[in-house]
């Protein structure tokens, strides 16, 4: 029998998911998180759960929870990303969306609700930020590297702790070109990027222990 596979991430795993679904066939069962336009819940908790993208790690951790809390996770691998809505900036205070020590307390919650679960958790390093690139087209909020670097290493410390495995997409994206030959926009990645980085994780997922 396949192994059941969940994603849960930012819009970088949303557009490389198109070309890890095919990759992983025959190998997996692939799934990702979508909307779920039934549940009569506060806002916040509708927030969390509209639409594919993870959001920041608040928002995953209570998409997490409520699948958890009504028995709707049955998947055998949890691939899992968040820290790049995190490391957003208000532009005109500096503030975080998560501030540092809240992302390390949302990342242990989530660690802690999965951990009773018959689940393998595959952790996603955030992929990189261009200042200068992400300056010039985004104007709503910033994002710096230096931001991403750090949360990246919080995240590569709990997870080394938990016994989880991690898949470095934030380097191996560097690997690929500069700023202006990798990023279409502020911050998503050109078509052949998002191809490899497919192909750098479905490498990965092929040979997980």
């Amino acid at each position: 029998m396949l192994d059941k596979l969940f994603i849960v991430g930012d819009s970088i795993s949303i557009d490389y998911g198109v070309y890890l679904e095919p990759m992983l066939e025959g190998r997996m069962i692939y799934d990702r998180k979508k909307d779920r336009d039934s549940i009569n819940e506060n806002q916040d908790l509708l927030e969390a759960m509209r639409g594919a993208n993870g959001g920041d790690s608040g928002m995953v951790l209570q998409y997490l929870s409520y699948l958890v809390a009504n028995r709707l996770f049955d998947h055998d691998i949890l691939m899992l990303n968040c820290g790049l809505h995190d490391v957003k900036r208000n532009v005109s205070t500096g503030e975080l969306q998560i501030p540092l020590a809240q992302y390390e307390a949302n990342l242990q919650a989530i660690l802690h609700l999965m951990q009773p679960l018959p689940v393998r958790i595959v952790w996603v390093r955030t992929t990189p930020v261009d200042d200068v690139i992400h300056e010039e087209r985004m104007k709503k909020f910033a994002r710096w590297n230096r931001d991403v670097i750090t949360y990246n290493g919080v995240a590569d410390r709990l997870m080394e702790a938990a016994g989880v495995q991690s898949i470095d997409l934030y380097s191996y994206t560097l690997s690929l070109g500069d700023g202006y030959t990798l990023f279409s926009d502020h911050v998503h990645y050109n078509s052949e990027i998002r191809m490899r980085q497919a192909a750098f994780i479905a490498g990965f997922l092929h040979n997980i222990r």
